[in-house]
């Protein structure tokens, strides 16, 4: 397997941190580690400070995977896996995708979403979002014209980097919806899942 080049980490292992004003950055400000644990309660201030450096469970730390099961209704905390998100997209797409395997994949995106998929001989389309009148928009109509026999794999993130795209609830049940009826696998990279001005725009895990 040849993956190519992470063109974004390259960019920033060169000006990140040597670049007088950084304004390519998706992430927000950092909290420093007091900042962090003002938030937390008893148990979890006990918990870091009788912190041991080494190995957990493998699937990650229980309490962990507990709290991740809370925002997911449908699925308990034995279905969840704690990742690094590399490492759970190259995990995922190893998993599901074999060489000849067609995936769709939203435009632009974080490089290992489509590199992988690449990297393992699939064949590649990209779904580009739309700018109209000002807002950002993916249209589903050309999303399902691109379905093949061959196709295993809709890639989509939401909320949406770099645009910051979030589709309506109708929306995103209507890419489900496609997804099912074509017996296909909907991968959402949710990296910026609850930053979303209003909870009530939150998409559900599906």
């Amino acid at each position: 397997m040849k993956i190519a080049p992470f063109q974004l980490e390259r960019y920033f292992a060169q000006y990140e941190f040597n670049t007088r004003y950084l304004l390519s950055s998706s992430d927000c400000e950092s909290l420093t580690l007091p900042e962090l644990l003002s938030y937390a309660d008893a148990d979890s201030l006990r918990l870091w400070s009788e912190l041991s450096l080494g190995y957990t469970e493998s699937a990650g730390h229980p309490l962990l995977r507990e709290e991740i099961a809370e925002m997911y209704p449908n699925l308990t905390s034995a279905q969840i896996l704690g990742a690094a998100p590399e490492e759970a997209i190259f995990l995922l797409m190893n998993a599901l995708l074999k060489k000849g395997d067609h995936v769709i994949s939203i435009f632009p995106a974080y490089q290992s979403l489509y590199e992988v998929p690449r990297s393992l001989g699939c064949e590649l389309t990209f779904q580009p979002l739309k700018l109209e009148a000002g807002k950002w928009h993916l249209d589903l109509e050309a999303l399902q014209a691109q379905i093949r026999p061959e196709t295993r794999l809709i890639i989509m993130n939401f909320p949406h980097n770099p645009t910051g795209f979030l589709p309506t609830q109708e929306e995103f049940a209507a890419l489900v919806q496609i997804a099912r009826e074509h017996d296909l696998y909907l991968f959402n990279d949710e990296m910026y899942r609850l930053m979303e001005y209003s909870k009530d725009d939150c998409l559900p895990g599906v």
